[in-house]
């Protein structure tokens, strides 16, 4: 997770969570922050995925969620977890491609 975070611009912490919600691994963040994006991405990407499902869409390939001073990204992996990340403020669309690429990898 550590070269993970390393290869992303802009990306302060991480987290690997499972479609249960379970926080699998972390990098750059404390328990409760971790459990608290676990909770909010098993959520949403279910949510997503049900969304995609019954418009027919195919597969979602990012959820991200806007804050003063930074931005929330969840990306879907290759074994079915969510690799959540936080990036600072001004990184924008910028990288969110590479980091889908590299969640599919995991």
């Amino acid at each position: 997770m550590q070269a993970l975070v390393g290869r992303l611009p802009g990306v302060g912490a991480a987290a690997l969570i499972s479609r249960e919600g379970v926080p699998l691994a972390t990098v750059g963040m404390e328990e409760e922050l971790a459990d608290t994006l676990a909770a909010l991405a098993s959520g949403m990407c279910a949510l997503a995925n049900r969304l995609s499902n019954n418009l027919a869409s195919g597969a979602v390939r990012h959820l991200r969620v806007d804050l003063d001073g930074q931005d929330l990204v969840f990306a879907p992996t290759g074994s079915g977890a969510v690799l959540a990340v936080l990036r600072r403020d001004g990184t924008g669309e910028a990288g969110i491609e590479g980091l889908c690429r590299e969640a599919l990898a995991l």
